[in-house]
């Protein structure tokens, strides 16, 4: 049976889901790279401990300009609530979080990360071995170096 809707009837597409690794992608890890000061320096000042990566928030103002979301995928066991809270000093709002303690309640595949679970189209991320389980698991990835300064426009090109 097939369905027949007239033109004005609206469809709701499912919105595009971005996900960015934290530790060495948008926060300093091992490596250290050019950060931004957080747009609510006054709470950062009395709540915050991390900043983002310079470029961060003009990307996500980008993929929002766009009507995606915006997720973190991260292997650290930072809470959800610290991980909304870091984005939201710097005035972005995320759709989602998935920590280390989700993953391990939700995932059933033996994956370091496993962004189809969630509904993820693209995964950002700093990790070769990432990749390697993206190629595994048929997940899409882009693999951003902490050394890349013109990571922003690879992401941008990628999108």
């Amino acid at each position: 049976m097939q369905l027949d809707f007239p033109d004005h009837f609206p469809i709701r597409q499912r919105l595009m889901r971005i996900t960015f690794d934290l530790n060495n992608t948008l926060i300093w890890g091992e490596y250290h790279f050019a950060l931004k000061a957080p747009k609510r320096k006054l709470w950062a000042w009395l709540l915050g401990k991390e900043s983002l990566r310079a470029g961060t928030v003009e990307l996500c103002e980008f993929c929002r300009a766009q009507g995606w979301e915006l997720w973190v995928y991260t292997t650290s066991y930072r809470s959800a609530g610290y991980i909304r809270r870091l984005f939201w000093l710097h005035g972005i709002r995320l759709h989602g979080v998935v920590n280390q303690a989700r993953h391990n309640r939700e995932v059933r595949v033996r994956s370091t990360k496993y962004p189809p679970q969630f509904g993820i189209d693209l995964l950002i991320d700093d990790s070769e071995g990432v990749r390697i389980e993206a190629e595994r698991y048929g997940f899409n990835m882009l693999v951003i170096s902490p050394t890349d300064a013109g990571w922003v426009a690879k992401v941008q090109a990628r999108l």
